[in-house]
């Protein structure tokens, strides 16, 4: 991250409108490699098929947020991933379903916490533009955003609220980059063979002071 909300969209893309290609993916595309995201919440495997099942067959009920959390958490991930031409805003790809699903099972601290936030972004946006979050023009969400972008940054009574957002960046983006339109974007290939790899780069080994004959010599490899 660089800064606020435009920064934070920035690392992944510009903001462009799309041609609706996500709407015609199907359900079933945009759950695969949520298992590597909800890894590293904790979540037992048994949850995660169940959440599966629920959202590909569309049963998906929210278990978590409330009505007005939902008008904010939409908004957002699509502030932190927006829809380009590259792929589906947050929204689209199920995240905000999958964010849903992992603070259901996740512990009192982190619901509370989470529960919290959204009650400090209401109350900073109504203090400031005298309207809600949800209400708010994107601008204004914007600036509210980049005041909490960094905590290292970040004013100290907003110290608990950039905290708050960072957490809520790093949800958002790991039930992003672990779905299908997620892995698509990063233009990841794994476990595919390449033939015509030669090792990494000359100069990055030197970089780092190593060489492959030290390895050989040590380990007894063979190229």
């Amino acid at each position: 991250m660089k800064a606020g909300a435009d920064e934070t969209a920035q690392l992944r893309r510009r903001e462009k409108d799309g041609a609706g290609e996500a709407a015609q993916m199907r359900r079933r595309d945009l759950l695969k490699g949520f298992a590597l995201g909800a890894a590293a919440y904790g979540v037992p495997e048994p949850a995660l098929a169940e959440f599966v099942r629920e959202l590909r067959q569309g049963q998906y009920a929210w278990k978590f947020f409330t009505a007005p959390e939902l008008a904010m958490i939409r908004p957002l991930a699509d502030l932190i991933i927006p829809r380009d031409e590259r792929g589906p805003a947050a929204t689209e790809a199920g995240v905000v379903e999958y964010a849903d699903f992992v603070l259901s099972i996740s512990d009192d601290r982190t619901r509370t916490a989470w529960r919290e936030g959204f009650a400090w972004l209401d109350e900073e946006t109504g203090r400031r533009f005298q309207k809600r979050f949800r209400d708010a023009t994107d601008a204004e969400r914007r600036q509210m955003l980049d005041d909490i972008a960094w905590p290292a940054r970040a004013a100290q009574e907003r110290a608990t609220a950039a905290s708050w957002f960072n957490r809520v960046r790093d949800l958002i983006g790991s039930g992003y980059w672990s779905s299908q339109p997620g892995v698509q974007d990063l233009g990841y290939i794994g476990g595919v063979f390449n033939p015509e790899w030669l090792g990494a780069p000359p100069e990055a080994l030197r970089e780092l002071n190593v060489s492959y004959d030290d390895w050989d010599r040590r380990y007894g490899g063979q190229r």
